[in-house]
C-alpha cells in the first residue's frame, strides 16, 4: 500500500506543478517578458535533444564519423526546415528521415 500511496501523491505533486502555472497565468496574466520568451521553448527544447544526442553517438567506444555526423546533419536540415516553414513538425518531418538513414548507414 505503501508504493501505491507514494506513487498517488508523486503523480498528484507532478500534476500540481504543471496545472498551477496555468491556473496563475490565466487568473493573473503572463507577463511581456515570459511571453517573448516561451517563443524560444520549442527551438530550444529541439537543440538540447539534438546536443545530447551528438554526445551520446561521440562518446560510445564502438563510435565511428559518422555517428557523430548523423545528429548533427539531422539537426542541419531540421534547422533549415524550420527557418524556411517556421513550423516546428516541418523541422521534425525534414530532420527525422536523415538522422534514420544516416544511423542505418552507419550501423545503429
Amino acid at each position: 500500500m505503501t508504493v501505491w500511496l507514494t506513487l498517488l501523491v508523486a503523480g498528484a505533486a507532478s500534476y500540481s506543478f504543471r496545472l498551477v502555472p496555468a491556473v496563475l497565468v490565466d487568473r493573473v496574466g503572463a507577463l511581456a517578458r515570459v511571453e517573448r520568451i516561451s517563443a524560444y521553448a520549442v527551438p530550444v527544447t529541439f537543440a538540447a535533444v539534438a546536443a545530447d544526442a551528438v554526445a551520446a553517438r561521440a562518446t560510445v567506444s564502438t563510435a565511428g564519423a559518422l555517428d557523430a555526423v548523423a545528429p548533427l546533419a539531422a539537426a542541419g536540415v531540421a534547422l533549415v526546415a524550420a527557418r524556411r516553414t517556421g513550423s516546428s513538425l516541418a523541422a521534425i518531418a525534414a530532420g527525422m528521415p536523415v538522422l534514420w538513414v544516416l544511423a542505418w548507414g552507419a550501423g545503429r
